[in-house]
């Protein structure tokens, strides 16, 4: 099963006109040993294209990496290919991860995070250092993505960060909401999903991931 890795806001355009706004990257098995990255544009209107595989590296962690420094010139030619590669005569078209008719991308939710403790995001990433991008993957539950931090906590206000999680199903969402509360109850925190505020709870959050999936 392929996992978010990385997310950037791009502004780009395909061949055909189409306006790309966000560059999706994902990292899947390639073999018993390997893992293998692709890059999926999403329009702000339309179906989405991929790439092929773009690089392989020794863990799913690489590909993360690799992501993290492409930049916008190397993204506009994975644009090209991706565009060729999904309207070419007679191209498998396998559709990205989530696909779906109307063009969304199931599985990949949008998470605001507001809290006065500035350990909390570091805590949510398993890391010392918040690096827009950089992923976590979850065991059997998809992956953390941060995106950003909007404000750091200063006097008395909390500090707001943006993250996105992906996941494949309903089991992954209830590990991943498991992962959610584990790291952020006690700690004063909200919790919002795709902009809505959500109890911290398992059952809450869970919910909160599956509705947003669906959306």
């Amino acid at each position: 099963m392929a996992e978010l890795v990385h997310e950037r806001l791009i502004d780009l355009t395909g061949p055909d006109g189409t306006i790309y706004d966000r560059a999706l990257v994902y990292a899947e098995p390639n073999g018993r040993t390997t893992w293998a990255g692709f890059v999926e544009f999403l329009p702000q209107r339309g179906d989405p294209v991929r790439t092929g595989h773009e690089t392989t590296q020794s863990n799913i962690e690489g590909v993360a990496y690799w992501a993290t420094g492409l930049e916008l010139v190397y993204l506009d030619g994975a644009l090209g290919r991706a565009w060729r590669r999904m309207t070419s005569p007679g191209i498998d078209r396998v559709r990205p991860p989530g696909w779906t008719a109307a063009g969304n991308t199931a599985g990949v939710v949008h998470l605001r995070l507001e809290t006065v403790d500035p350990t909390a995001p570091l805590r949510l990433m398993a890391t010392r250092t918040l690096v827009p991008g950089q992923g976590r993957r979850i065991k059997e539950g998809g992956a953390l993505v941060y995106e950003r931090t909007v404000r750091e906590p200063a006097a008395g206000n909390p500090g707001v960060y943006e993250f996105a999680a992906q996941f494949g199903s309903e089991n992954a969402a209830g590990l991943m909401a498991n992962t959610l509360w584990n790291d952020l109850h006690g700690l004063g925190a909200r919790l919002l999903v795709d902009g809505e505020e959500v109890a911290l709870t398992n059952a809450a959050i869970k919910d909160a991931l599956l509705a947003g999936q669906g959306s």
